[in-house]
């Protein structure tokens, strides 16, 4: 039996048939979720004229509400193809919307506030690039044929720690120049 290299074909290379874009989507929904955590740690720190009391209620609501975006981060993780759809519309939306608030962001440097560069930096790099690579052909097929098994064991180990680590500055970030 021939093996595919001696019949002259090229065996597939395992980048070029891996899903791509995966990662750069799941730290985008978890820096999301650490904005949201972290926006009322900020205010408690930085703006401590709230009441402690109204503080921690704050913390909690959103808490609540920071986990349906690390839940759907786990969603795109765990190889949903309705998440992945979901991700390319919502990258669209928000690219548009940076493109918009370009014009916030001139107004901004202005004046010397150049805190809107995180935001534009990602809604005009990141999720350009998020769309492009969850669009692509060998990432729909993998969400289409993957197993929830199969995708959460390629994507774990150190994987989740670079994510986390991705997730933690991108979110922390966004929530300085969001508060600025």
């Amino acid at each position: 039996m021939e093996t595919q290299k001696s019949m002259g074909t090229k065996a597939p290379d395992n980048k070029t048939t891996a899903p791509q874009g995966i990662g750069m989507a799941v730290a985008f929904d978890w820096g999301l979720a650490v904005q949201i955590l972290f926006t009322p740690v900020y205010l408690l720190v930085f703006h401590p004229s709230n009441t402690r009391i109204s503080g921690i209620l704050f913390f909690i609501i959103a808490l609540i509400v920071a986990c349906l975006p690390a839940l759907f981060g786990e969603m795109v993780r765990s190889g949903r193809d309705w998440a992945r759809r979901i991700q390319i519309v919502a990258n669209i939306v928000l690219s548009l919307g940076g493109l918009i608030s370009l014009v916030n962001l001139y107004q901004s440097a202005r004046i010397g506030n150049y805190w809107p560069f995180v935001t534009e930096i990602i809604l005009l790099i990141f999720s350009p690039l998020i769309v492009w690579r969850l669009s692509r052909p060998v990432t729909a097929q993998w969400f289409k044929t993957v197993t929830t098994r199969e995708a959460r064991r390629r994507h774990g180990g150190i994987w989740i720690f670079f994510i986390i680590l991705w997730a933690l500055a991108g979110g922390i970030l966004q929530t300085f120049a969001a508060l600025r």
